[in-house]
């Protein structure tokens, strides 16, 4: 019965640990010095990107597919998120390009998991 206990202990420490850096969606947290973007495992259709304003300003932003096709735009007082559902097909490529503060766009790459962008200035 010990053994039993240590193992379901281990398996939700486990299973915890693996969640925090795992999501459906596209996350990205916008910085005052990077981007950090959240993506999803595997592709699906249906896509819901969450921007988050971790700045003290206001964040103006959009969403263009690969083709230049616009998907949406962002208003976002500080401090808090928006979120827009987007139709993507499976070569199809996405963007979030920051206006204004302006960064350099972030494409929104599936299956890698965790990344930052450093802006370009």
């Amino acid at each position: 019965m010990r053994t039993f206990i240590w193992v379901f202990c281990f398996w939700l420490l486990v299973k915890n640990v693996y969640a925090y850096e795992k999501s459906d969606t596209f996350y990205v947290q916008v910085h005052d010095r990077f981007v950090k973007v959240l993506s999803p495992d595997q592709f699906k259709e249906n896509l819901s990107v969450i921007v988050e304003n971790k700045m003290n300003q206001k964040l103006l932003g959009k969403l263009v597919k690969g083709n230049g096709e616009r998907v949406g735009f962002y208003s976002i007082v500080p401090q808090s998120m928006a979120s827009l559902d987007v139709v993507l097909k499976k070569e199809e490529k996405l963007f979030f390009v920051p206006l204004s503060p302006s960064f350099q766009e972030v494409e929104l790459k599936i299956g890698k998991k965790s990344y930052e962008i450093p802006p370009e200035r």
